[in-house]
C-alpha cells in the first residue's frame, strides 16, 4: 500500500512525544520502515507493516527510550523555588540526589521515560507544599527559577513556553490581599494568595474553572488541578475536605409544597 497513507499517523505520534524509534518499537516493526516512510525514500509499504503502525494509538505512553529533559528540569527547579531540598525530591522521585542536582542545573539534555515519570510523581506530591530549606529557596531565587504556579501544567514541557511571573506585590495592599482581590480591587496576588483565592472561588461560588481562570489570570486546567491538590492536601492533613457549596436558587413557583416545608 502507499507509504504516504501511513505518514500522517506517524507524524501525529511524533507530535504526541514519540520518536521514530519509539513508534517502531510500539508497532513491532523495523525502525527503518518508519524512517523511510517519513523521508519518502520508499513509496510503498507492506500492508502488514502499515497496519501495525496505524494500530499504535495517538497519545500512547511508551515506557522505553528517552525524552527531552525540559519538563523535568522545570519541575525540579520549581520545587527548589518552594524550598524543597534535593534529597527530598530524590526520595519522592526515586532518583539519586546527584541526578536531581544535574537536572536542576540543566546538565542533562534527556532522560529515560521511567526517570521522567519519577520527576512527575515528585512534582505532583510536593508542588503544593512549601519545603523547609531556605538555602534551596535562595539558590532558586538567585538563578531566577520560578515556583509551580508560574507554569501551566499543559505547557510546562513545551520548550517554547515561558513562565507567568508576577510583579512584586505592593506593600500597601499585601495585607488582606485575597479579600481585597475578591472584593474587586486590582491586586497583584503572589503564589500563596492565588491559591487561596482559587480555593475560595471554587468552594463558595458557582463560577466554572474557566471563569475563575480568567479572574486569576491562569487557565482552566491549572485551576482544576489546583483545586484537586487543595482537596488532596486537606485529606492528608486530616482536615475537612472542601467541596463546591454553591446552590442554584429557585423561585417559589418551582418548588412543591413538600419542598417548601423542607426548605423552611
Amino acid at each position: 500500500m502507499p507509504a504516504s497513507d501511513v505518514v500522517p499517523h506517524i507524524k501525529h505520534l511524533i507530535d504526541g512525544g514519540l520518536t521514530a524509534q519509539q513508534v517502531a518499537r510500539e508497532a513491532g516493526v523495523d525502525p527503518s520502515a518508519v524512517r523511510w516512510a517519513l523521508s519518502g525514500r520508499k513509496k510503498t509499504m507492506l500492508r502488514g507493516t502499515a497496519s501495525k503502525i496505524l494500530g499504535v494509538p495517538v497519545g500512547v505512553q511508551t515506557t522505553v527510550g528517552f525524552v527531552s529533559s525540559v519538563g523535568a528540569v522545570r519541575r525540579i527547579q520549581a520545587l527548589y523555588a518552594l524550598g524543597h531540598f534535593n534529597q527530598r525530591i530524590a526520595e519522592a522521585s526515586g532518583l539519586s540526589r546527584c541526578f536531581v542536582i544535574d537536572l536542576a542545573n540543566e546538565k542533562r539534555a534527556s532522560l529515560t521515560i521511567p526517570r521522567d515519570a519519577g520527576v512527575r510523581r515528585a512534582y505532583d506530591e510536593l508542588s503544593m507544599t512549601v519545603g523547609t530549606s531556605s538555602k534551596t529557596r535562595l539558590y532558586a531565587e538567585a538563578n531566577g527559577w520560578v515556583p509551580p504556579l508560574a507554569w501551566d501544567d499543559d505547557t510546562i514541557d513545551d520548550p517554547f513556553a515561558v513562565p507567568a511571573v508576577d510583579a512584586a506585590p505592593d506593600e500597601d495592599v499585601a495585607e488582606n490581599a485575597v479579600a481585597r482581590f475578591l472584593m474587586g480591587e486590582s491586586v497583584v496576588l503572589d503564589q500563596a494568595a492565588r491559591r487561596e483565592a482559587v480555593a475560595y472561588l471554587m468552594e463558595w461560588t458557582a463560577l466554572t474553572p474557566a471563569e475563575i481562570a480568567v479572574r486569576v489570570e491562569s487557565s482552566a486546567n491549572v485551576v482544576s488541578r489546583m483545586w484537586e491538590r487543595i482537596k488532596k492536601q486537606a485529606r492528608e492533613e486530616g482536615r475537612q475536605v472542601p467541596w463546591r457549596r454553591h446552590f442554584e436558587p429557585m423561585t417559589r413557583s418551582q418548588l412543591t409544597r413538600r419542598e417548601l416545608e423542607v426548605a423552611a
